[in-house]
């Protein structure tokens, strides 16, 4: 064992591992852990086993330093640890009944304070001590350096029982490639965060469940399986990832590529060996840095966005759009769609013109345009190609050449609905307003209180730590009373997505301003009267934008941090959580003193 290792072994009761869980002591790190996928039915078994004595695996955590003090890094056992604590925050039973939150002092005390609701029929408290009393198996692994962990990681489960190939592809790899494929990846599952490094805590916001609970995302949602691109199962195993990786590839090339695993394993560098094998590798890694990562990054969800704004307005998924009898797996399919539309909308800088002629010729284009060999294993580059530019010739006539310079003003829909779903794993980074006028019959002027507040909030977010980007979103509702109040007053329905609501601002902007563009203006004048300084009124005058979600106009203002603290009417304000704190003047030093840093 290396002198830099350390490696305990011990037990911990589940009642000490949830105190850790309440301090945010377990960080899970996103460059290489798995999705959390685990059904509720998954998580029911693993309690099960707990209950009836049976012994579980170890978890493997690391322990590393943050700001925030000594933290402990999950490295293998995420699920478990997820089951454990969701369990007994109430959030899935057993046997119809749940944890008993009288079992322990922390659960009491959460219960009296009215953080946790008993939910149903509790669990005998003699059943849930024995399961709080149980001792979980720990390795805590003390190692300097992510290489470490992630080689750890990777050994792991390089046996292939607990991860997927294309898993452990993505493992902790910190290529330009596999960068771009683990945010494309996440953005298009709705998965994404602001951070890779997240508490345990807030993970379940962005869990994939089979289930529609009030938190995380639905696997039926998931653009995949909504529209029958590939199965729920096929998911779980980062099927999805393998889509978007070979997408990648093939824009960033110049020249075709098959697709397979030995290519899959040549892209991301793994289990290859000598300079051949790696030259793939370092060719697609120069190609990206060529165009820049954040290009490709912007390009791909362009398209994506297009090829779900046309599926949408058909009312139809994917499959049903393409073929007359629903194929069983069409990934195939979608790529060819894919490259058509890149070819067109990024190559060619093009834009749909016709949008009608455009739903006609993909209508059934799966059984009469597009014609794949049967069977599976490797895709050759030649068929792609022939397909594609197949594809191309019959839809080209539908686009015309963009006056839009800058496709990544076009890619809303995915972002929009990623700065969601980030808000609720990084409250104190975002916050939401359904608009600017109270939320009563004919409120006669804007509410200036209202926009102060939220002027107020910016830079309290600014002031979250250096470097930090606060977003605060107009038009958009997180409760569905207001959603429904903001309908009863301007008649204007809403758009559900995860557990937001978004309203958009066009009805208020029409009634009291007449367009859009003159409540945008005016929102622009209002920052100017703000008594904050100079540099953060230029600031926010010049990242205000609205952008269009499906038929809802959204305003969204953003902050970026300064190298000093930002000031609101000659103090200062910090965020936590959802909540803004004025700082004591005892505490300017201690705030100053983190931005020097």
């Amino acid at each position: 064992m290396s002198e830099t290792t350390e490696l305990s072994i011990k037990g911990e009761s589940i009642q000490s591992l949830y105190g850790s869980y309440l301090k945010e002591i377990f960080l899970v790190n996103r460059r290489y852990q798995r999705k959390l996928v685990w059904t509720i039915e998954e998580k029911r078994s693993f309690i099960d086993s707990i209950v009836k004595g049976y012994p579980v695996p170890l978890i493997l955590l690391a322990e590393v330093k943050t700001e925030k003090g000594r933290k402990l890094e999950i490295i293998d056992g995420m699920q478990r640890m997820n089951a454990i604590m969701s369990f007994i925050d109430q959030e899935f039973d057993l046997g119809d009944k749940y944890f008993n939150l009288d079992t322990m002092a922390d659960t009491k005390f959460l219960k009296d304070s009215g953080v946790i609701t008993q939910k149903g029929e509790a669990l005998d408290r003699k059943i849930c001590a024995e399961i709080v009393r149980y001792q979980i198996p720990l390795s805590v692994y003390q190692e300097s350096g992510d290489s470490h962990i992630d080689e750890v990681f990777r050994r792991l489960n390089s046996g292939g029982r607990h991860l997927s190939k294309q898993e452990l592809r993505q493992a902790g790899a910190v290529s330009k490639f596999a960068s771009i494929v683990r945010k494309l990846a996440s953005n298009i599952r709705g998965d994404s965060s602001a951070s890779d490094v997240l508490d345990l805590n807030a993970m379940k916001n962005i869990s994939i469940t089979n289930r529609n609970l009030k938190y995380g995302i639905s696997v039926e949602n998931i653009f995949w399986v909504k529209n029958n691109i590939i199965t729920k199962e096929a998911l779980r195993q980062s099927q999805d990832e393998e889509v978007i990786a070979d997408i990648v590839a093939w824009v960033s090339s110049d020249k075709g590529l098959r697709s397979s695993s030995d290519v899959l394993n040549q892209l991301y560098n793994f289990n290859t060996e000598g300079e051949d094998e790696s030259s793939l590798f370092n060719s697609i890694e120069l190609q990206i840095q060529k165009v820049n990562e954040e290009i490709v990054i912007s390009n791909i969800q362009t398209v994506f966005d297009e090829i779900i704004k046309l599926v949408e307005s058909t009312g139809k998924t994917f499959n049903a759009l393409l073929f007359e009898n629903q194929q069983a797996k069409i990934s195939r399919y979608f790529q060819i769609v894919f490259y058509a539309f890149y070819k067109l909308l990024i190559n060619e800088g093009m834009e749909i013109s016709d949008t009608k002629k455009l739903i006609d010729l993909l209508d059934k284009a799966g059984d009469r345009t597009i014609s794949l060999a049967a069977g599976g294993g490797n895709w050759s580059a030649k068929e792609k190609q022939t397909q594609s530019d197949a594809l191309y010739g019959v839809i080209r006539g539908c686009f015309i050449k963009s006056n839009n310079n800058d496709p990544a003003r076009n890619q809303w829909i995915t972002r929009f609905e990623n700065i969601l779903m980030q808000s609720s794993t990084e409250q104190a980074l975002y916050d939401f307003k359904v608009g600017l006028h109270k939320i009563e019959e004919n409120p006669t002027a804007l509410d200036k209180d209202t926009f102060s507040k939220i002027i107020r909030t910016l830079t309290a977010m600014a002031n979250t730590f250096p470097g930090s980007t606060g977003y605060c979103l107009l038009g958009v509702a997180d409760n569905k009373a207001t959603a429904d109040r903001h309908q009863s007053i301007y008649g204007a329905g809403y758009i559900s997505y995860s557990s937001f609501y978004i309203t958009g601002v066009g009805a208020e902007a029409i009634k009291y301003y007449g367009d859009i563009d003159k409540y945008f203006t005016r929102i622009v004048q209002l920052i100017r009267e703000q008594p904050i300084s100079e540099r953060d009124k230029d600031n926010l005058a010049r990242n205000i934008t609205t952008v269009r979600y499906f038929d809802k106009d959204v305003v969204i203002l953003k902050i970026e941090s300064d190298e000093k603290p930002s000031v609101y009417e000659s103090g200062y304000h910090v965020r936590h959580g959802s909540n803004n704190h004025e700082v004591k003047p005892e505490n300017f030093s201690e705030l100053f003193a983190r931005f020097q840093k």
